[in-house]
């Protein structure tokens, strides 16, 4: 168990707290409340420290540009984020009052707050290399049918369906790359690479003016913007995608590079998502539901790349 080895290390970097309990099964989320309000203490093994580094100066470069995100803590006379909790490391944040919009439901002014809120982080993120950070790039793109474990996720898939999803998730890879080095779908930014309604808080609203928060930074990483758009764009019918892209596009512009590489980018995140979905039994039933759109949008870029 984690609670004494983290209760320890509260301690020792002087964090008052009356209180710790875990926010999730499994532990690697702690909620701390004392006399100052109340804490998020993110724990990761040794092998993620250097990751959860890069997110934690990420969260400070946020904080610069007046983003609203988690806002790191650390003790006053260390310039170190994290603590050493066990065999891995912990980034307390102050916890963000809200409420997710998985309780509230989007609607359009929602969709576009959340676009600014993205081109606003993505702006922030844009600050320089942040060494260790997680990389959303060709190798993890490669390993995307992999981790999609398909025997397990869609036992129904048929041989047809699944070479088509390899085909184009291939393609797929391909077209990130090039956004790495360049192309379109870029430039490669510090991105939160897993936007969705349980993890965006709505903090203020006054008529159709709407604040929001994102939280859950457990993936954040380097990625190209038009992949954290896609991973946000999921869950989105038409209406809200164009609400989302107008507030984006107000503080950035996105050219025809994101239109020309949308498709690619939604197949990576339909797979990434299923993938960790897929781990889940009670989910299984969503992702075979799910699986032939996945199958549609691969059959796409194949068509697309043999148009040429």
């Amino acid at each position: 168990m984690l609670r004494l080895p983290i209760r320890e290390a509260l301690e020792r970097a002087g964090l008052p707290f009356a209180s710790l309990e875990p926010v999730r099964p499994g532990g690697s989320v702690w909620r701390a409340v004392g006399p100052e309000g109340a804490w998020s203490v993110r724990w990761v093994p040794r092998s993620e420290a250097a990751a959860l580094a890069a997110t934690a100066q990420w969260l400070e470069r946020l904080a610069a540009a007046g983003v609203v995100a988690p806002r790191p803590w650390r003790p006053a006379a260390t310039a170190a984020h994290l603590l050493t909790v066990g065999d891995g490391v912990a980034l307390v944040t102050r916890w963000r009052r809200g409420t997710t919009v998985l309780e509230l439901g989007w609607d359009a002014a929602r969709a576009e707050a959340l676009g600014t809120l993205m081109a606003r982080t993505h702006l922030a993120g844009d600050g320089g290399p942040l060494p260790g950070a997680r990389r959303y790039d060709g190798p993890w793109a490669r390993g995307a049918w992999g981790r999609l474990a398909i025997e397990r996720a869609v036992p129904s898939a048929t041989a047809d369906e699944c070479a088509t999803v390899r085909s184009g998730l291939a393609r797929a890879a391909d077209v990130l790359a090039t956004a790495w080095h360049g192309g379109p779908g870029g430039p490669v930014v510090m991105a939160h690479a897993d936007v969705h309604a349980g993890n965006v808080l709505e903090v203020a609203r006054v008529g159709e003016r709407v604040e929001l928060a994102l939280i859950d930074v457990d993936r954040a990483g380097l990625a190209p913007v038009a992949l954290d758009l896609a991973f946000a764009l999921l869950e989105h019918e038409d209406a809200n995608a164009w609400a989302l892209l107008r507030g984006y596009r107000r503080w950035r512009p996105l050219g025809d590079g994101f239109e020309r590489t949308a498709g690619a980018f939604r197949a990576l995140a339909m797979a990434d998502n299923l993938a960790f979905l897929a781990a889940f039994e009670h989910e299984r039933p969503y992702v075979a539901a799910v699986w032939p759109g996945l199958v549609a949008a691969c059959a796409a870029l194949a068509a697309g790349a043999a148009g040429g």
